[in-house]
């Protein structure tokens, strides 16, 4: 008998969290509840998982989000014409606070050709 290979479905350059080999018997709402995390979290970050024949030996990358404590979220749609400075201003929230539960942001693609300001250093007098 020929044994199975599994090609990963995570790349481990870009998970925010773990790589975790999945175990005989797994499910994605065990492996979420191990690691105190969505499943929904979980399907966001292995988009090509097969959540119906997770195989042992398979690797998907997972948000530990032990430690966190509980959060209460609500949800916020973007609407056309949103900007994210608005969003901001209007969670009154900082870049790092939002994207910290919502790690597509540090995913965003800045287009080619777009010209960011960088600030200099300041001089002290």
């Amino acid at each position: 008998m020929s044994e199975k290979v599994y090609v990963n479905i995570c790349d481990k350059r870009k998970c925010p969290g773990p790589v975790y080999a999945v175990k005989k018997g797994d499910t994605l709402y065990s492996i979420a509840q191990k690691y105190h995390c969505r499943v929904r979290t979980l399907l966001d970050l292995n988009p090509f998982v097969d959540i119906y024949n997770l195989q042992p030996g398979e690797e998907i990358c997972v948000l530990d989000c032990r430690g966190q404590g509980k959060v209460d979220f609500r949800p916020y749609v973007v609407k056309e014409g949103d900007t994210l400075g608005g969003i901001l201003k209007n969670v009154s929230m900082s870049f790092e606070e939002l994207a910290k539960v919502n790690r597509i942001l540090y995913n965003l693609i800045v287009p080619a050709g777009t010209i960011l300001l960088i600030p200099g250093k300041k001089e002290e007098k």
